[in-house]
């Protein structure tokens, strides 16, 4: 796609959870429009293999192992972002987690196997680690009054089916932080917006079946699953430059929902 339109020329982007999946196209797709990447992640070799995709597009690349949950990770890694763009503009934060399953377990399975660590676990990532990204980048936003901000969430957040409780209530949690957010800094004319994908074929999905794929498919009215870039053209917009949108969960889900 062409982003001209979008204003991406020029701006700077933090992308997380970047080396893979849903992140991985959102900074590629931000790279075809000219903005300076930064890619955040836990993993060095998924990040350098995202790298090397955005460097056909922009020259301005920058890849940092980063850890969301963290504080002083996030202070570390935004001020690397700074010291190298100038600046934050734009954020998407998509780095997240999923329960593990062990051969021949379910997620019926996992439902009452939670200890308090890992239960919270999901709430760090998912939630806490939006926090912390939003707090650290929005400070450079307001002083160049713009900003916009992409939460990546799930539909699980909104219907509580499939995977674990800890899973859809952190979802759930981002989602409401999300309008939270907005309420806040729509002031500074930073926009804060989510996205509710359903299923997507990223390497999330490792225990998903070709049946559960071909199943979810066919009771999806458009009749697939979705892509990591439907998502990412989604982040795009709501990152564009000229945007009266806030504070809002858009479900991407193939019209599931």
């Amino acid at each position: 796609m062409k982003y001209q339109d979008y204003g991406f020329e020029g701006k700077s982007a933090i992308i997380t959870g970047a080396g893979t999946g849903i992140g991985k196209a959102c900074a590629i797709e931000l790279a075809k429009g000219g903005a300076k990447v930064a890619l955040f992640g836990r993993r060095p070799e998924p990040l350098m293999d995202t790298l090397d995709e955005c460097l056909e597009f922009t020259d301005d690349v920058l890849a940092w192992s980063a850890d969301v949950s963290d504080r002083v990770s996030v202070v570390e890694s935004v001020g690397e972002v700074v010291k190298k763009f100038g600046g934050v503009d734009i954020l998407i934060n998509n780095a997240g987690i999923e329960s593990r399953l062990k051969p021949g377990q379910t997620f019926d399975d996992l439902f009452e196997t939670f200890d308090e660590e890992s239960y919270l676990q999901f709430f760090k990532i998912h939630s806490m680690g939006h926090y912390f990204m939003n707090l650290e980048v929005i400070p450079y936003m307001q002083k160049k009054h713009f900003g916009r901000i992409v939460n990546i969430t799930s539909v699980t957040g909104l219907n509580g089916q499939y995977s674990s409780p800890p899973y859809t209530s952190s979802k759930a949690a981002a989602i409401i932080q999300t309008k939270a957010f907005a309420r806040r800094y729509g002031k500074d004319n930073i926009t804060v917006n989510s996205i509710s994908p359903g299923m997507v074929n990223t390497p999330m999905k490792i225990d998903s079946t070709p049946e559960e794929f071909a199943l979810v498919a066919n009771l999806t009215p458009l009749r697939k699953v979705a892509e990591p870039v439907d998502i990412a053209r989604v982040a795009m917009f709501f990152a564009q430059e000229e945007l009266f949108v806030s504070g809002q969960n858009l479900v991407v889900d193939g019209g599931s929902n």
